[in-house]
C-alpha cells in the first residue's frame, strides 16, 4: 500500500493527521530501507499511539508495542520488550531458549532479539518494528538508555525503533545525528472542531434534525472558546463535554419553550443568553479532577432533563470508595500482607507445607481453645468472689496464675501485627496501620500472590510467569499511589512522621527493589472479602 492510500483510510477516522500518517508509511514501508530509529515527538492526547499503531497494521509490518509507563524498573521494560517481540512472531512457548524470559541489561536484550528475529521458523524477517511508547517517562532509567535502545537497529539489520515521547527532545538527545522525527503538534481551533462536528451532533429526543444541523456547529465553537481552549482540553475532554452540554443547550426547545421577545422560534444568540450560567459551571467543574466519575443527568420517559430537585439525593448522599478489578485486588492485598507480616513469618503463614497455611481453620481453633479457656478462668473468679469468707488456710496449696480477659487481651494487643515495626511510638495501639507498614521486595510480593491467591491454575506448569502480569498492575497502583517505592515512605517519614514513620533501612542502592503499601487496612479488608480473600487469616494477629 502507497503512503498516499494509507493516510487516505485513516483520514475518514483520525482527520487532520494526514502528513504524519504519509511520512511514517514511507519510513515503515515494506521492500523499502527503514532508518534504525525514528523518534515522535507530541504534547498528549496528540494521537501519536494511535496512528503508529493503525499505519503499522495497514502496512502488515511485523511489529510490537511496549508501553514504558507500565514498567516500574528497567530491568521490567527490558524483559518485557523480549516477551513482546516473541509474542509479535509467535515464538512465545519457546521462551526457555532465550534467556528463560529474562532479560538483565540492554547488551543482552540485543543479543535476544537478534537471535529471535534470526531464528524465524519462516526465515528471517526482512523488516520489524520495535515501538516504545512513553519511554521517556520511564521510571529510574538510567541517562544512556535512550541511548542504548536507539542503537538496536544498528546492531539488529531488520529492526527499526520507534521511541514515542512526549516532550520535545532536545538536540541530540540519543547522542547520534541523522535520526528522522516526526512531530504530532496540537490540534488547532479548526481542527478540534472538524473532528467533533466530523462525528455528528448527538441525538436528543424531540429535537429535529435541521434545527441540530444549524445549531451544532455554532455550538461547538462556543465550547472550545470558553471552556476547551482556555484550559488546553484535549479532543476527548472536548467531545465529551460536547455530548454533556447539548442536551442541556436545546432544552428550552425540546421542552416547548417559548422564545423571548415575540420571536416564533430559537435561534443560537438567545440559546446562549438562556444558557450562559450552563458554561460557567461546567468551566468550573472542568478544572477540578475527580476519582470517581459524575453520573449523566438522567432522563425522563418524555426524553426530557430531570430536574435538579430529584437529583439532590444522589447528589448529597456519599459517593462509595472505589472499587477495583479483581487482578489489581488481588496484588493489592498481596502487597499489604507483604507490608504487614514479617518476614520471618513468611515460613508459617504462607508455606504450603506448614500447618499454619490452613489459616481460617487451624487460626480460629486456636483462638477459639484460648477464648475457652478464658471463659473457663473468668467464671471460676467469679464463683470465688461470690464464695463465703470462711476459707481454709494454710494447707499449703500453690496458687496458679490465671489467665484473666485482661492479660489475654494485652497479650493480642502486643502481637507482631502491631508492634513488630521498628520506630512504632507508644501511641500506636490497635490493628496495624500505614505507618506500622515495612518495605517489601517485589520476588516476596509474587510468593505471598501465589499463597493467597483463591483461584490458582489447576496447572501452573504449563502457564508462563506471572511476575509480568503483577509488575504491570504494581505500576498501576503505584501511579495510584496506593503502592510508593521504599524511599518515598523513607521520605515522608523524614517529613514530619518522626518515630512514628517507616524505618525502612533501606539505602540508595535498593530504592528500585523495595516497595510499601499506602492505604489503611480496612479498606483493604473490604475489597479482599469481595474476591473471597480474609485479610485477618493471614495476619500474625489472625481472626477473632
Amino acid at each position: 500500500m502507497l503512503p498516499i492510500e494509507v493516510s487516505k483510510s485513516l483520514s475518514p477516522q483520525w482527520p487532520c493527521r494526514e502528513v504524519q500518517s504519509r511520512q511514517l508509511a514511507s519510513l515503515l514501508a515494506p521492500g523499502l530501507s527503514s532508518p534504525s530509529t525514528v523518534v515522535i515527538h507530541g504534547i498528549s492526547a496528540t494521537c501519536k499511539s494511535t496512528i503508529v499503531t493503525n499505519v503499522l497494521a495497514l502496512l502488515e509490518v511485523p511489529h510490537a508495542i511496549v508501553r514504558s509507563p507500565e514498567c516500574i524498573t528497567g530491568r521490567h521494560l527490558l524483559t518485557k520488550i523480549l516477551w513482546a517481540v516473541l509474542n509479535a512472531v509467535d515464538r512465545k512457548d519457546e521462551w526457555e531458549r532465550f534467556g528463560k524470559g529474562r532479560c538483565e541489561h540492554v547488551s543482552s536484550l540485543a543479543v535476544l532479539l537478534g537471535e529471535c528475529l534470526a531464528s524465524h521458523p519462516g526465515g528471517a524477517l526482512e523488516k520489524f518494528v520495535l515501538v516504545l511508547d512513553g519511554i521517556d517517562k520511564q521510571r529510574e532509567a538510567p541517562p544512556t538508555l535512550l541511548s542504548a535502545l536507539a542503537r538496536l537497529g544498528e546492531v539488529i539489520p531488520s529492526l527499526t525503533v520507534i521511541l514515542i515521547v512526549s516532550s520535545t527532545p532536545r538536540p541530540l538527545f540519543l547522542q547520534a545525528t541523522g535520526v528522522p522525527h516526526i512531530n504530532f503538534p496540537p490540534y488547532t481551533r479548526e481542527q478540534a472542531t472538524t473532528i467533533i462536528l466530523s462525528a455528528g451532533a448527538p441525538a436528543v429526543p424531540g429535537l429535529p434534525a435541521e434545527t441540530s444541523l444549524q445549531l451544532y456547529p455554532y455550538f461547538v465553537s462556543a465550547v472550545y472558546d470558553s471552556l476547551v481552549g482556555p484550559t488546553a482540553s484535549s479532543i476527548p475532554v472536548f467531545k465529551s463535554i460536547c455530548e454533556k452540554l447539548w442536551p442541556q443547550f436545546v432544552a428550552p426547545i425540546t421542552s416547548g419553550e417559548t422564545p423571548p421577545g415575540g420571536n416564533d422560534e430559537w435561534d443560537f444568540s438567545r440559546l446562549l443568553v438562556k444558557n450562559r450560567s450552563l458554561f460557567r459551571r461546567q468551566g468550573e467543574a472542568a478544572l477540578v479532577h475527580r476519582i470517581v466519575t459524575e453520573d449523566a443527568p438522567s432522563t425522563t420517559q418524555n426524553g426530557a432533563l430531570a430536574k435538579p430537585s430529584s437529583l439532590l439525593t444522589s447528589i448529597s448522599a456519599p459517593s462509595p470508595l472505589p472499587s477495583l478489578p479483581y487482578f489489581a485486588t488481588l496484588v493489592l492485598t498481596s502487597a499489604y500482607l507483604a507490608s504487614h507480616t514479617p518476614q520471618r513469618l513468611d515460613t508459617i503463614f504462607f508455606s504450603k507445607f506448614s500447618s499454619s497455611s490452613l489459616s481460617a481453620r487451624n487460626k480460629r481453633a486456636h483462638h477459639r481453645r484460648r477464648l475457652k479457656v478464658l471463659s473457663q478462668a473468668q467464671a471460676a473468679e467469679d464463683k470465688e468472689a461470690q464464695a463465703p469468707a470462711k476459707r481454709r488456710r494454710g494447707l499449703g496449696k500453690r496458687t496458679k496464675t490465671r489467665i484473666t480477659k485482661s492479660i489475654l487481651e494485652n497479650a493480642f494487643a502486643t502481637t507482631s501485627a502491631t508492634t513488630s515495626a521498628a520506630g512504632g511510638g507508644p501511641g500506636i495501639t490497635g490493628p496495624s496501620t500505614i505507618l506500622t507498614a515495612r518495605p517489601f521486595p517485589l520476588e516476596r510480593l509474587i510468593a505471598i500472590y501465589h499463597a493467597i491467591n483463591p483461584n490458582p491454575p489447576a496447572n501452573p506448569l504449563r502457564l508462563t510467569a506471572i511476575a509480568d502480569s503483577v509488575y504491570s498492575e504494581l505500576a498501576t497502583l503505584r501511579r495510584l499511589r496506593l503502592v510508593v517505592p521504599a524511599a518515598g515512605r523513607a521520605s515522608g517519614s523524614r517529613l514530619g512522621l518522626g518515630s512514628a514513620g517507616v524505618n525502612s533501612g533501606n539505602t540508595t542502592a535498593d530504592v528500585g527493589e523495595k516497595w510499601c503499601v499506602n492505604v489503611s487496612g480496612d479498606w483493604i479488608g473490604e475489597m479482599a472479602k469481595g474476591i473471597g480473600i480474609e485479610v485477618g487469616e493471614w495476619l500474625a494477629g489472625g481472626l477473632d
